[in-house]
């Protein structure tokens, strides 16, 4: 989508142009198009007709553009877009029937100004005996009088609007929905490549585990214990992480076994952990909360020269996932960058997520805090 900038990019150039090139054809388009087949059908196009069919439509501005933003900016990304088909419907309509109303009364109130000073109509010229006389003219707008005629005529011009700018919102949406589905193709096929490549035979692994298990189970009890939380980290990583979602609970259990061999590791460590006993049956992408765990740690409590602490704690309610992870860390009153880690788990939100994640860094000055909040989906 970079090589298509006036379309998809969110500088505010882009975007001014972008809706400044919108506004052009939507307001003028018609007019002009009316106007060029007029001569088609043995019309002549006077000299305010240019005028009076692309200038004055230009009176219902206020209403197009009222109607346009709240609907594109609002109604669809806010219901249409999440399936609340209902409440969409809803608004569209009290949405329109206002936009209606603000675009008749914009067009009755300015009807006069633009009769008289753009189509110069305020005067009539009769000649007598050689001298112009002028006649004002008597036929002036009242509010009260046309708003219910004038209404029909503001609705089906604010609608024929909207309905171009909805149809451009959409097509918009489904192309970007499109490209970040081939992105994650083609990045989950790389990823499996690299997997492949990289990976060792899952026996083989499995087996020499086992070997060392059973020669630490009688000479270090605390390494067999390591040993089998670290076999049960590997087996979900390499059997279950190859779907789109996996289970909430197996995914805050791989959680809870890292945890252990971090406490394990650090044996001074202040450790706070809080995770819901209860997920209901919702799933989650895998491994999409270990990076940000292991981070606390990497880059956080092992760089602690005194008293390390790691607060994470985790809560589901209402088809959310809340978390919120914090970690001491030295003041060395650098700039804070995140790290290769945090920047996959960001992409990763963005493109599985879209929508329906808000994620949080905040680096202090003696602690970090990273708070995750995501819409979760049933398995």
């Amino acid at each position: 989508m970079q090589r298509f900038p006036f379309f998809f990019s969110d500088h505010w150039t882009w975007r001014f142009a972008r809706h400044g090139s919108f506004w052009l054809v939507a307001s003028l388009g018609l007019g002009l198009l009316g106007l060029g087949i007029r001569p088609l059908f043995g019309v002549e196009i006077s000299p305010g007709a240019f005028k009076e069919h692309v200038i004055q439509p230009l009176l219902y501005l206020p209403g197009q553009v009222f109607l346009v933003y709240t609907l594109l900016y609002w109604v669809i990304p806010r219901f249409l877009l999440r399936s609340r088909y209902p409440q969409a419907a809803i608004w569209a309509v009290v949405l329109a029937v206002l936009s209606g109303f603000i675009a008749a009364i914009s067009y009755t109130l300015l009807h006069d100004l633009f009769y008289d000073w753009i189509m110069n109509r305020n005067l009539s010229v009769v000649f007598e005996k050689g001298k112009v006389v002028y006649i004002p003219m008597g036929d002036r707008m009242n509010l009260r009088q046309n708003l219910p005629f004038e209404f029909l005529f503001a609705l089906r011009s604010t609608l024929n609007v909207v309905g171009f700018a909805a149809a451009l919102k959409l097509a918009k949406h489904w192309y970007e929905k499109e490209y970040l589905n081939s992105v994650l193709q083609r990045e989950k096929l790389d990823a499996e490549l690299q997997s492949l490549k990289a990976q060792l035979h899952p026996h083989f692994l499995f087996n020499t585990l086992n070997n060392i298990y059973s020669v630490t189970e009688s000479t270090s009890p605390v390494a067999s214990g390591m040993l089998v939380q670290l076999s049960a980290l590997l087996r979900y990583i390499l059997y279950e992480c190859d779907r789109p979602l996996v289970p909430l609970s197996k995914e805050l259990t791989l959680i809870g076994d890292y945890i252990e061999l971090e406490r394990v590791r650090y044996g001074s460590l202040e450790l706070n952990t809080r995770l819901p006993a209860e997920t209901n049956g919702y799933a989650i992408a895998p491994l999409l909360l270990l990076p940000l765990v292991e981070n606390c740690f990497k880059h956080g409590t092992s760089r602690m020269l005194d008293q390390p602490w790691v607060s994470i704690e985790a809560e589901v309610e209402g088809g959310r996932l809340a978390v919120k992870l914090i970690n001491g860390k030295l003041p060395d009153g650098g700039l804070f960058t995140e790290g290769i880690g945090l920047r996959n788990v960001r992409k990763r939100l963005d493109l599985l997520y879209p929508g329906r994640h808000e994620l949080n860094i905040v680096s202090e000055s003696d602690l970090f805090i990273v708070n995750l909040k995501l819409e979760l989906e049933h398995g």
